[in-house]
């Protein structure tokens, strides 16, 4: 969280450098969408619930505390009970003596700036029958869980269950793959999850808000009226503070859970399931991950940022690294990727990588010098990857496997056939044991047939696109945009896709792109004249897979099948036809 936003509210009385700020003007313009905050309804609170995947005992509660932070933090653990149930109550504060803006302010204006604030959180863990709950509260409370502890599907599990299902107002969504996309959208008035537009088959749910109406929480039975819920890794809603009424609150949430049903418009949500932690596959899983983390181009793996990280993002300035037995020292870099995350785990010993990240951290500062830390998060959490183990295929989010249902995968199965079983009208030479490369075959293909003009690493280079990006690798005779790629699996297939469809969007509606192709074209062996008012019409992706496989459904995976069903999908709605080849190879 951020800390300087709370220094008003939370901290303590402002210290005498403050006394200008009192002078101020308020803030007289409301953000877009705010609201006014309503008064907690009596006998409730606004409360942020965890699901812990730990025993519902006192040694369970103890396992899911995030020690390290509470000895940093110097927050003791008080033992105590709620209406009998076991409870763990920890709450404190961190002050801060002096705000990293403060120099810059002073430095700005001459005028010495000087303000501290302090951030402060409480944290109630308890055991209620057969399961275990963290309650959070204030900025810190969440900091204070141990993160492996918490079962991500909680939240969205009761959303999908309770939610009224026309009033959906906020869905926060990841698509499927290595790219991390996050979007969020928010409906203050709600509609259905129709319209929201999501792609049911691939995407993830992660959030899902909007109101509830259930007679038997405590919320809605005092107010006569539905209340507003957010389900993602946690539930956010209005709980009774009367500690009896409490706990029939939270065994109503596990009633809903355990024995209603997904509502029919939401059911799609659950298509991805969560793996049980004691999944007889998670030692092959880690084993696996732990290879290709120690691998310099994994395949199947990339990173993303946590869900419940994304709003916090646009104030990063800087992250701080950190993992265990990796053979290197705390990084601090400005921006994160998959090769700053790899550099601590390629020297690693064999079993030491996955466990490593596991218990290594990632931390989010808010200034270049990493000395204001905004949140720390594990590193696993920023993994994501797919490993195939027999029939199932899993998926690595958010530190969690998920495995992908039946339906999912007839349905991608379905379209992805039906997309490679169109005939394609551009025959294509096969990739002989002379060619070692792209590059060859792509000057080979253009040399046999003088219909096609060969556009490989010809770069576009645009407003938009000033590092430049590729039209095609080969233009066919009725400007067909042919992009060639020999893969072994489905991550750079997944690229390949994405770049077909990102060409289009270029040659639709820039037109500095245009006028560069019409001129590249112009100026190749077997050039022509295209004009500059060139709009593509077909895509043709032609494959050739390690061994001579045929490009088939059992030989995409499905981060790759989910990339081209999507770039199918996002090209025929701009009226351009795609087609699927695959290149024999000899």
């Amino acid at each position: 969280m951020r800390h300087a936003q709370h220094h008003r509210t939370t901290g303590p009385t402002p210290r005498p450098g403050a006394r200008d700020d009192s002078r101020r003007p308020g803030n007289t313009q409301p953000p877009l969408f705010a609201h006014p905050v309503p008064a907690p309804p009596p006998g409730t609170y606004l409360t942020t619930v965890y699901r812990l995947r730990v025993d519902p005992t006192a040694a369970g509660l103890t396992r899911a505390l995030h020690r390290q932070y509470l000895v940093d933090s110097g927050f003791p653990v008080n033992t105590r009970q709620v209406a009998g149930a076991p409870a763990l109550l920890v709450h404190g504060t961190v002050p801060r003596p002096r705000a990293d803006w403060c120099d810059v302010l002073t430095g700005l204006t001459g005028r010495e700036v000087d303000l501290g604030h302090s951030s402060g959180g409480g944290l109630l863990l308890l055991a209620v029958d057969d399961q275990a709950y963290a309650l959070t509260y204030g900025t810190l409370g969440r900091h204070m869980i141990d993160q492996g502890a918490v079962d991500p599907t909680f939240g969205v599990s009761f959303a999908v269950r309770a939610l009224l299902p026309s009033e959906i107002r906020q869905v926060r969504r990841r698509m499927i793959g290595t790219s991390g996309r996050v979007d969020r959208s928010l409906v203050p008035a709600g509609q259905p999850i129709r319209k929201f537009g999501i792609d049911k088959w691939g995407e993830i749910v992660g959030q899902l808000c909007g109101p509830t109406d259930n007679p038997n929480l405590t919320v809605c039975r005092r107010t006569g009226r539905p209340t507003r819920i957010e389900g993602g890794d946690a539930l956010r809603i209005h709980l009774a503070v009367q500690p009896a009424a409490l706990l029939a609150d939270l065994r109503e949430i596990d009633r809903v859970c355990r024995q209603e049903s997904p509502l029919a418009d939401l059911a799609f949500v659950t298509q991805i399931r969560p793996v049980s932690s004691r999944d007889p596959r998670l030692p092959a899983l880690a084993a696996e991950l732990d290879a290709r983390l120690g691998q310099p181009d994994p395949a199947h793996l990339g990173m993303a940022v946590p869900g419940d990280l994304v709003a916090d993002i646009e104030d990063v300035r800087s992250y701080r690294i950190q993992v265990p037995k990796s053979g290197r020292r705390a990084t601090l870099t400005p921006e994160l990727d998959l090769p700053a995350l790899l550099a601590h785990t390629r020297r690693a010993s064999d079993g030491d990588r996955w466990s490593g990240l596991q218990r290594g951290r990632i931390t989010l500062c808010a200034d270049a010098g990493g000395t204001e830390e905004l949140v720390s998060m594990p590193a696993s959490r920023w993994i994501t990857a797919e490993v195939a183990v027999g029939t199932s295929h899993l998926l690595l989010h958010e530190g969690g496997w998920y495995e992908i249902g039946d339906r999912h995968r007839e349905f991608l199965h379905q379209e992805i056939a039906g997309i490679l079983a169109r005939p394609c009208g551009t025959a294509l030479p096969p990739w002989t044991s002379d060619l070692p490369d792209e590059d060859a075959y792509n000057r080979a293909a253009a040399d046999r047939d003088p219909r096609l003009v060969l556009l490989d690493k010809k770069l576009l280079r645009t407003a938009q696109h000033r590092r430049g990006i590729e039209a095609c690798d080969l233009l066919g005779p009725d400007g067909e945009l042919i992009h060639v790629k020999r893969a072994s699996g489905s991550s750079p297939l997944s690229h390949l896709f994405a770049q077909g469809a990102a060409s289009v969007d270029a040659l639709r509606y820039e037109a500095d792109a245009r006028e560069r192709l019409a001129e590249l074209v112009r100026r190749q062996p077997h050039g022509r004249e295209i004009g500059a008012d060139f709009r593509p019409r077909k895509v043709i992706y032609a494959i050739a897979l390690g061994s001579g496989r045929a490009v088939t459904v059992g030989t995409l995976f499905t981060f790759a099948q989910v990339a081209l069903y999507r770039a199918v999908k996002a090209l025929r709605a701009e009226d351009v036809d795609v087609e699927v080849v695959g290149i024999p190879a000899t």
